[in-house]
C-alpha cells in the first residue's frame, strides 16, 4: 500500500508541471544540507511560481498528513532547512520577482526568493537602501531574512530584518492566504493598508524560521542612503581591547553604522584569500562606519578618535575613497569564503550579549577554545553585542562532538552573562536543546501554543526553534 508521501507526490504530479517536482535521489542530495554541519535527506522538493501554488501544494500536504519544509537559498547557518524528518522541502527560489516599488511611500514589495542584492540594485540608483546587509547578502533571500530575522553590519544603527518589513503575505500550513501588517492590495496594485494593525502578526512571523507558515510576499521599508561616509580599519594589539573601544564608543553615544570585529586568524585567512594588504602581525581588527551629513561626522571623528587611542589602538585606516572603502567592506564579507584556508569545516554560533560585556564574552571564548584545544575565529557585530566565533575543525566525525561540547560551554557562558543564544542566525536544529537556558518551561509551553495556533497538524517545519 503506498505511503501518504508518495500518495501525496503523485497528486502533485497530477497538478503540476514535471519540472517542478525533484524526486530524483541524487539531485535530492543538494538539498540536504544548508550552511550549518547538519544533513538529512528530503523526499522530494517542490518549486513554487506563485502564492496560489503555495496555497494548492500546502492544502495538498495537510490533506495528506505530509511534513514540509520551507526553503531558500539554505545559506543559513543553525539547520533550520534541514530536513531531518524527511520532510518535503516547498524551495521558493523561483518566486524571485520585485513586484512593486512605491519611491513616494518609499517601499518595495518582492517575492521571498529575491537576494538581498538584487534588491539593492533595484532601488540604489534613486539614493535608496535596505538596511540590513548580512555578510551572505549576494545570495541570501529576503524569505531568508525574514525566517531568520537577520541582522548583518549595519544593525547597530539601523537594526535588524524585523525593523524593515511593513508588512507580509502569509500562507498556513493548511493553505489559507493571510495579508499581513501595512501589505494590501487594492484594484489589483499594491499599497499600504491603514484601516487593519496586523503589524504585531508581522513581528511573531519574522524570525519564526518557517514554523508558523510560509511567506509568499515581503513589503520592505526603503531608505534613503546616507550623504557622506567614514569608514576606519582600526589595529589593536589585544581582542579585549577592540571590545573595550566598543564599549567607550557606544558609551559616548556615537551611533555609528557598522563595528564589526575580526581576530587575527581570520584577518590572516582573508588577506591570503583576496590579497588586500591587511595589517598581518595586529591581533584584532576594529572596522567601524559612520554615516550620515559631513559636518556631523567631522565632530563624531574627532571623539572616536579619543576613544580608540584611550583604548590602546596601534593604527588607524581610514578610506579615502568610495574604491577603499569597498576594499574594506570586501574583507569583511570575504570571512567565510576564506575559512577554508585555515580548515575545512566550522560551525559558526552568534550568541549576543549586552555590548558593555563584548570584551569579557571574548575572554570567555578564549578560554573555552584552549580548553577544549579547539581552533576559533572570531567575528563580532561589536556594535550590538553579536559575536560570531568561528569554531574550525578538519575531521567532522572525530572531531565535531568536542566542537559541540565548547559551542554548549559558549551558550552556557553567554547566559551567565545576560546575554542570549542567537543574535541572527536562528535556532533551528542547533540550539534547540538549549532553549532551557533562556527559557522556562511555562514559556516554551506558550511557544508550542502559538505553533499549535497556527499549525494545528503540525506539519510545518518540526523539530526546529521550538
Amino acid at each position: 500500500m503506498p505511503s501518504n508521501v508518495e500518495l501525496f507526490l503523485r497528486a502533485l504530479g497530477r497538478h503540476f508541471r514535471a519540472d517542478q517536482l525533484l524526486v530524483n535521489k541524487q539531485a535530492l542530495s543538494l538539498y540536504s544540507f544548508d550552511a550549518s554541519p547538519y544533513f538529512g535527506q528530503p523526499a522530494a522538493v517542490f518549486f513554487p511560481e506563485s502564492t496560489q501554488e503555495v496555497a494548492n501544494f500546502l492544502s495538498m500536504a495537510a490533506k495528506f498528513k505530509v511534513e514540509t519544509l520551507p526553503r531558500g537559498a539554505g545559506t543559513n547557518l543553525s539547520g533550520g532547512t534541514v530536513p531531518k524528518r524527511g520532510q518535503v522541502i516547498i524551495c521558493l527560489s523561483r518566486m524571485r520577482h520585485i513586484l512593486a516599488i512605491d519611491w513616494e511611500r518609499e517601499y518595495a514589495v518582492v517575492e521571498p526568493g529575491v537576494t538581498n542584492l538584487e534588491l539593492q540594485r533595484a532601488v540604489e540608483a534613486k539614493g535608496y537602501m535596505f538596511a540590513p546587509d548580512p555578510g551572505s547578502m549576494n545570495v541570501a533571500t529576503i524569505g531568508g531574512h525574514v525566517a531568520e530575522n537577520a541582522g548583518g553590519m549595519r544593525c547597530v544603527k539601523y537594526g535588524v530584518t524585523r525593523d524593515h518589513i511593513l508588512g507580509l503575505e502569509l500562507v498556513t500550513a493548511e493553505g489559507k492566504i493571510f495579508r499581513l501588517g501595512k501589505l494590501a492590495l487594492l484594484d489589483g496594485k499594491y499599497a499600504i493598508n491603514s484601516r487593519v494593525n496586523t503589524a504585531n502578526l508581522v513581528d511573531l512571523i519574522v524570525g519564526s524560521e518557517g514554523t508558523l507558515g510560509v511567506v509568499t510576499q515581503v513589503m520592505v521599508k526603503l531608505l534613503k542612503k546616507p550623504a557622506a561616509y567614514k569608514t576606519l580599519l582600526c589595529s589593536f594589539n589585544d581582542l579585549r581591547q577592540a571590545g573595550d573601544a566598543v564599549s567607550g564608543v557606544i558609551k559616548a553615544g556615537i551611533v555609528p553604522a557598522a563595528m564589526e570585529i575580526i581576530d587575527q586568524k581570520l584577518t590572516r585567512a582573508i588577506d591570503d584569500f583576496v590579497g588586500l594588504g591587511l595589517p598581518r602581525d595586529t591581533q584584532a581588527l576594529l572596522l567601524i562606519e559612520l554615516d550620515g551629513w559631513e559636518a556631523d561626522l567631522s565632530v563624531q571623528m574627532e571623539h572616536l578618535m579619543q576613544i580608540l587611542h584611550a583604548n590602546g589602538v596601534t593604527r588607524v585606516d581610514l578610506a579615502t575613497d568610495s574604491k577603499e572603502r569597498e576594499q574594506i567592506w570586501l574583507a569583511r564579507r570575504s570571512v567565510n569564503g576564506a575559512l577554508g584556508r585555515i580548515k575545512p569545516y566550522y560551525m559558526v554560533q552568534d550568541v549576543t550579549v549586552p555590548r558593555h560585556k563584548v570584551a569579557t564574552m571574548i575572554q570567555k571564548v578564549e578560554e573555552i577554545g584552549k580548553k577544549y584545544g579547539v581552533t576559533i575565529g572570531l567575528l563580532a557585530h561589536a556594535g550590538d553585542g553579536n559575536l560570531h566565533p568561528h569554531l574550525l575543525y578538519s575531521d567532522r566525525e572525530r572531531e565535531l562532538p568536542q566542537i559541540e561540547a565548547a559551542a554548549e560551554e559558549i551558550f552556557q557562558a553567554t547566559v551567565k552573562l545576560e546575554g542570549t543564544l542567537s543574535g541572527e542566525h536562528g535556532i533551528g536544529i542547533e540550539k534547540r536543546p538549549y532553549l532551557n537556558l533562556v527559557f522556562r518551561p511555562a514559556e516554551l509551553e506558550f511557544l508550542q501554543a502559538v505553533k499549535d495556533a497556527f499549525d494545528p497538524c503540525r506539519l510545518l517545519n518540526l523539530d526546529k526553534a521550538i
